[in-house]
């Protein structure tokens, strides 16, 4: 595989940022493109890592050795040397080692003492506590100097939805700017592009976001990627890990995972007292109709709400509906990376000592999803069901 240098378009305010990716094995080539506000275009890296993270797992997949036309760090190389290690031992059927290589490699550039840095923000509710955990420095001495945020159109909201991503980003500028942060908006067509499937994007999607926080290494050292496991309930692989997302750094930005030794229940419990306006504007859905706002329906909507109950924590004005017994019961087709932090909130409510019948009716629904993992039980179309609206105990 052979990635093209950089093709730069200017329009209506945007500049996008496209390039050739060709293919050993005669395919046809392949566009990457992003897009970002052209005022920003004095944030944006002056080598071509974005480009190689983002291939990275293609490669991989495909077993074709990765050459730039352009300038690479070497640190990058040699991170995503150990990287490749690690994902070929976790999934020994799908990758391989492949080799990469640059016209140019470039040495490091000198850090500031100022530790400037960016995060991934979706409005959820890891992103949202990193947030506000580097903005009140109570990261201790991994407090980072956070102003900047991005935001990505194209990752878990479809290209196709505009409106969705539009209404979402209107809303979370102020709120972001209220803390002293600068949300930075980016389109991109790399999970269309290449890991489009469930399995697939559940590999790659730190790589597309480390490859988003590299484009802006123009101007943030450290770009911050919010943990979604903590260290005792790890689930491996991920394509986020407090193991390898260090790896995808490079002489331009440093990456770190975040909080991984915070459980979601108590990141929640801060959210709620360090930031309750952030709380009352959470994003965590990903499956229902309009993907700017939570259906209290989906998984993910279900978990949150019950991160908050067992936090003891107010219900933010984020989730306009409650969610009953009978429709955590009915909630199936959960992976183990669903199950996961469900039985994270049942260990702590038991360990607390709640007695509400939600802790009985998501004792049920574990069981009842852990059986169908075991049988090997799916759904149509591979994703978690939504919770009956009829089920009310």
């Amino acid at each position: 595989m052979r990635i093209a240098p950089v093709q730069r378009t200017e329009g209506d305010g945007r500049l996008e940022l496209a390039c050739e990716v060709s293919h050993e094995d005669g395919s046809p080539t392949d566009i990457l493109w992003y897009r970002v506000d052209a005022r920003h275009e004095s944030h944006l890296t002056d080598v071509m890592d974005p480009f190689l993270l983002a291939a990275l797992f293609l490669a991989m997949r495909k077993g074709e050795d990765l050459h730039v036309e352009g300038s690479v760090t070497a640190t990058l190389l040699e991170n995503l040397e150990e990287f490749q290690a690690a994902w070929v031992q976790w999934r020994p059927d799908r990758y391989s080692v492949v080799g990469l290589s640059a016209d140019r490699e470039v040495p490091d550039r000198a850090r500031s003492d100022a530790r400037p840095a960016v995060q991934t923000f979706s409005g959820g509710v890891d992103s949202a506590f990193t947030t506000i955990r580097h903005v009140k420095k109570a990261a201790g001495r991994g407090s980072y100097d956070l102003t900047g945020a991005v935001m990505v159109h194209g990752f878990d909201i479809p290209l196709e939805e505009r409106k969705a991503y539009d209404a979402l980003y209107a809303r979370s500028v102020p709120l972001l700017q209220g803390v002293g942060v600068e949300l930075l908006p980016v389109t991109t067509n790399f999970r269309k592009l290449w890991h489009s499937d469930l399995s697939h994007w559940e590999d790659a999607f730190a790589t597309g976001m480390a490859s988003v926080l590299t484009l802006f290494s123009g101007k943030y050292e450290h770009g911050i990627v919010a943990s979604s496991e903590p260290y005792g309930s790890l689930v491996l692989p991920w394509g986020s890990n407090p193991m390898t997302d260090w790896m995808l750094s490079g002489g331009r930005i440093r990456m770190h995972h975040d909080a991984t030794g915070i459980e979601r229940s108590d990141k929640v419990a801060g959210l709620a007292r360090l930031w309750p306006e952030g709380a009352d504007n959470l994003r965590v859905c990903w499956q229902g109709e309009q993907k700017d706002r939570n259906c209290c329906r989906c998984e993910k909507c279900i978990r949150t709400i019950l991160n908050f109950k067992v936090s003891d924590s107010p219900l933010p004005r984020a989730f306009p509906h409650d969610v009953t017994p009978g429709q955590i019961r009915s909630l199936r087709g959960l992976a183990e990376a669903h199950v996961n932090p469900l039985r994270q909130i049942l260990a702590t409510a038991r360990k607390r000592k709640v007695t509400a019948e939600w802790v009985d009716a998501l004792a049920d629904c574990i069981a009842a999803n852990e059986e169908e993992i075991a049988r090997g039980v799916t759904y149509e179309g591979g994703f978690p069901l939504l919770a009956s609206v009829e089920a009310k105990v």
